[in-house]
């Protein structure tokens, strides 16, 4: 991702994209080497601080409880 500071979670991580919500710009991602789904929400510009993109990492149970859950409220 173009996006990610060095200090960012993500930086240098090998991320593929498996999922995109069309009502934002928020992007799922499968990142191998933390065995960890990353919910990103792009900002498309390049950061500088670690703390952007916003971004949530879970675990396979985690991320589907949490899609359970916004799309009750979508």
């Amino acid at each position: 991702m173009r996006e990610l500071s060095p200090s960012h979670i993500l930086f240098r991580k090998k991320a593929i994209a498996i999922a995109r919500r069309e009502d934002n710009d928020d992007v799922v991602f499968w990142i191998s080497e933390i065995n960890k789904y990353a919910i990103v929400h792009l900002t498309y510009s390049k950061e500088t601080s670690g703390e952007y993109p916003i971004t949530n990492l879970f675990s396979l149970r985690e991320l589907e409880e949490h899609c359970t859950n916004v799309s009750k409220y979508n």
